[in-house]
């Protein structure tokens, strides 16, 4: 084995990888590189902080995977080997075994059915605060199709409250004005284009139906004929929908009838399944899409627990579903600020739900997959630092934190939408997390693995998985740095390993660097080389940075 140099050296040294400058350490005031700490117990893998400046080395030309889980490149000749015993963390999985296999489109997204329709929707911070009416989004759109092709396979879910009231014109005769009882119109023309995009992507399609007084009869029993159409024109358009989840968070229904209850919820799962079996029997039933039952965001509690909805639907779902935000924004009320993104007490925020959840669902559906069909940095729109470099941390960990199930798959709110989108609907500009979403896409197979769980220090987390399409049978290591002062050292048990380092010149920075260089995409959305830096001996993890650490392992539990 060919065993490659790379020595990270403080003549080279990058503040944050971006662009060569004086490294000087944050000040105590300094609050975007140092908020406040919190301690929070955790399973996962933990290393603790030490105060120090982030180094990465003058980036190397070099390709990334091959295909084959190699990843090509050429020695970087004017560094000195380090051993990687003097590494903080020598990384390793327990056992040659996998702990679960998620879904291969793990990382999904939405698209909200009122991106499609048009209609009002969370207004960007930079547009003033509360909701604005926007036109539909551009699904033709050459830029966003080749951006949304780097995030592929993936499921792509349409839906969220404006569903819950929305009219589907399959005979084209609305005149765009929703009936009584709706509160908006999707045209036959829009869904198809919905299909016409998802083929285009490799996505599959994932939608609900309207549960609004214009879908009720007089004694406000849910009428399937609405669904019957949008599925019914999914067929003969080859709209690829292959799950629902009926409505979008009975837990909090919002567009249902006044006084609705988790009993109206069990006969309308009813009527549900059985419009399914008539017009299509292999969808996917998802549900019950709860929220709330643990992390309060908009209301102190759900008006219908996620225990009496899924005791209604009496065994009705294939999938299990759920929404997480470990916040609502500052639009909705918040006055958590940016100073929490990266404590240990904020990030761990989803394992609350995450274990509430999975108890149900294995009490009412057991080893039905759990999807989180909505989640982002926080809800109502997400706050303004939901759209900067920040947020990638938790971005990447909870990706980390929730692969923990068989056939899970996690829905991030919302492609292009608002400033939680993973772009700007302002002209498609990919964000921090977008291009961490495509190093997962790339680098972090559907076989996770076990890391050690035990550590006396913290603030470094370190998850693995199988590495995609590698002969190898390699292992890709997701190592996420919360600290804000201080830069440490990892290495493979061999010493090498091709490091992808996302990095950026500030908390607050809208753009991220990739080993040291700026990730842009091409005027029609063509994504650039995705470039690895050979090692051998240590990588350092910048302070606030996520590594994603490739491994030749030979593990048998990757095939």
């Amino acid at each position: 084995m060919i065993l490659l140099d790379v020595t990270l050296r403080p003549r080279s040294i990058r503040w944050f990888g971006l662009g060569p400058r004086t490294p000087t350490a944050p000040g105590p005031g300094d609050d975007r590189y140092a908020p406040r700490m919190r301690s929070g117990a955790s399973s996962r893998f933990w290393i603790s902080a030490v105060v120090a400046m982030a180094a990465v080395a003058t980036a190397v030309g070099c390709s990334g995977s091959d295909g084959s889980g190699r990843a090509a490149g050429r020695r970087d000749t004017t560094s000195t080997s380090t051993s990687a015993a003097n590494a903080d963390v020598v990384l390793s999985t327990t056992g040659d075994h996998a702990v679960a296999t998620v879904d291969d489109r793990y990382q999904s997204y939405n698209i909200e059915m009122v991106e499609v329709t048009g209609g009002e929707f969370w207004k960007p911070y930079d547009s003033g605060p509360g909701k604005v009416t926007r036109p539909p989004i551009d699904l033709h759109s050459e830029r966003l199709r080749n951006l949304a092709r780097g995030l592929g396979p993936a499921y792509i879910r349409v839906s969220g409250s404006w569903a819950n009231s929305t009219y589907f014109d399959a005979t084209g005769t609305s005149g765009g004005a929703a009936p009584a009882g709706f509160g908006g119109v999707l045209t036959p023309a829009q869904w198809k284009g919905v299909g016409e995009f998802a083929r285009a992507v490799d996505g599959k399609v994932v939608t609900s139906f309207a549960s609004s007084p214009g879908v009720r009869d007089a004694t406000g029993a849910w009428q399937p004929d609405q669904a019957r159409a949008l599925l019914e024109f999914s067929k003969a358009n080859h709209v690829p929908v292959v799950a629902a989840e009926l409505f979008n968070e009975p837990s909090l229904p919002i567009g249902f009838p006044a006084g609705y209850d988790a009993a109206a919820f069990g006969r309308d799962v009813a009527a549900f399944k059985k419009l399914v079996g008539e017009v299509m029997p292999d969808l996917r039933l998802v549900g019950p899409g709860a929220v709330e039952d643990v992390t309060p965001i908009i209301v102190k509690e759900p008006l219908i627990s996620a225990e009496d909805l899924f005791t209604a639907a009496d065994g009705g779902f294939g999938v299990a579903s759920y929404h997480f935000y470990p916040k609502v924004s500052a639009r909705c009320g918040s006055t958590e600020g940016p100073e929490i993104a990266l404590t240990q007490e904020f990030l761990s925020r989803v394992e609350a739900d995450k274990k509430f959840y999975e108890a149900l669902r294995d009490r009412f559906a057991p080893k039905a997959p759990m999807w989180v069909t909505e989640t982002a940095q926080a809800a109502c729109g997400g706050d303004r630092w939901a759209s900067q470099f920040r947020d990638v941390i938790r971005y990447v960990d909870n990706l980390g934190r929730q692969a923990t199930g068989d056939g899970d798959v996690v829905f991030h709110n919302t492609l292009a939408a608002s400033d939680y989108g993973l772009l700007d609907e302002n002209g498609f500009v990919p964000r921090p997390n977008y291009w961490a979403a495509v190093l997962w896409h790339r680098l972090m197979g559907a076989t996770v693995l076990a890391v050690p769980q035990h550590s006396p220090v913290t603030d470094l987390a370190v998850y693995a998985h199988c590495t995609p399409r590698s002969a190898a049978r390699g292992v890709t290591y997701a190592v996420i740095n919360s600290s804000t002062t201080t830069t440490r050292t990892v290495a493979t048990k061999t010493g090498a390993a091709a490091a992808y380092v996302l990095t950026s010149d500030s908390l607050d920075s809208g753009s991220i660097a990739l080993n040291g260089s700026v990730l842009t995409a091409a005027d029609d959305g063509t994504l650039p080389d995705i470039k690895a830096r050979m090692v051998t001996g240590t990588v350092d993890v910048p302070p606030a940075s996520v590594a994603f650490v490739v491994e030749r392992a030979d593990n048998r539990a990757c095939r």
